[in-house]
């Protein structure tokens, strides 16, 4: 995947202990930086997932694949964008972009729920997320 994949971009920096034994951004704090992008894009499209009781939807699955090393200090770009809509779910795609480069550094593949949390049941795919389509 490249650049021109996404329209949406979050940016966020490496930190200094995001890195592990082996001098490179560890698994686990690339999960966490998409799940910060996956957060940050549902609020910029009017979904509530600061409210725990509203947070509109659960992790499925997710498949990342780890294309380039990062390491610290390094500027970050993720694009996201919404490829598959169905009736209660919707797939997110990830690109983790080093600054300066148009290839990604790490591709992510993640479907997702819509899901009402009071009622513990799923839910159809809110508008907003169909509109980003």
């Amino acid at each position: 995947m490249t650049r021109d994949t996404f329209t949406r971009f979050y940016d966020i920096e490496t930190r200094w202990y995001d890195e592990d034994m082996l001098g490179h951004l560890n698994h686990g704090t690339a999960v966490n930086l998409i799940e910060d992008v996956r957060v940050r894009h549902a609020a910029d499209i009017g979904l509530e997932p600061y409210n725990r009781y509203k947070f509109p939807f659960i992790v499925a699955s997710m498949k990342l694949d780890y294309l380039k090393q990062i390491s610290y200090p390094e500027k970050l770009t993720i694009g996201i964008r919404v490829s598959r809509v169905g009736g209660k779910s919707f797939d997110y795609e990830y690109g983790v972009f080093i600054e300066g480069d148009d290839e990604c550094a790490i591709t992510c593949e993640m479907t997702l729920v819509c899901f009402d949390f009071a009622g513990q049941k799923s839910v159809p795919v809110f508008d907003a997320l169909k509109d980003e389509l």
